[in-house]
């Protein structure tokens, strides 16, 4: 007679639990809204009973809130804005990294766009700190960390192109040719403003 093949129960500290549950959580999020993440599901992947992970995580909002920020974080780590090079290499190398992660990884991501637009507060904010990290980071490589209203507000407009056409590029745009594309586009959206230019072809 063989034992329930129940997952044995694994010692580990708070911040190795916390972790854990968070990395299962990421791995779900590939194929469903973190709204449709299952603490059940994800506890008992873990191993542990769904009132212990309430024990790391106080609610399934700050739960979800929390694997929509690691991921987040994941995103964030590939979209690094260099400490050198002039303002277009800088961003370039931004765009690449942001373009490449979404590109890479498109079902993950889509899933954090649904997340971030599920209308949950918590989440919601989490997914906008993402967003507007992204966007001070290609206005530090411009030169102007503190902008006109307008020309942070362009700077956000076009991230979301950039966001939906990496979304949308399929196997015949090229990752260069899509990186080009959207750092001229840059540079002509903000030439009127007067802001400090990547400077369009």
């Amino acid at each position: 007679m063989t034992a329930d093949p129940v997952r044995a129960r694994v010692r580990l500290s708070a911040e190795d639990r916390r972790g854990q549950l968070i990395g299962i959580g990421l791995r779900l999020l590939a194929d469903r809204p973190v709204h449709e993440l299952s603490v059940h599901e994800v506890a008992a992947e873990a191993g542990i009973s769904r009132g212990l992970l309430f024990h790391y995580f106080p609610t399934k909002r700050d739960y979800y809130a929390a694997v929509v920020r690691a991921a987040g974080q994941r995103l964030l780590r590939h979209a690094r804005l260099p400490e050198e090079g002039g303002p277009e290499e800088r961003v370039r190398a931004v765009v690449g990294g942001f373009t490449g992660f979404v590109r890479r990884r498109r079902a993950n991501y889509v899933a954090l766009v649904r997340a971030g637009a599920g209308g949950d507060d918590l989440v919601v904010e989490v997914f906008e700190d993402i967003r507007a990290t992204l966007a001070e980071r290609i206005l530090t490589a411009l030169g102007d960390p503190s902008p006109d209203p307008l020309v942070r507000l362009a700077v956000r407009g076009w991230l979301a192109m950039a966001e939906e056409m990496a979304i949308g590029a399929g196997e015949e745009v090229a990752a260069e040719e899509l990186v080009g594309f959207l750092v001229d586009g840059l540079g002509r959206l903000l030439a009127p403003l007067g802001a400090p230019l990547v400077q369009p072809r």
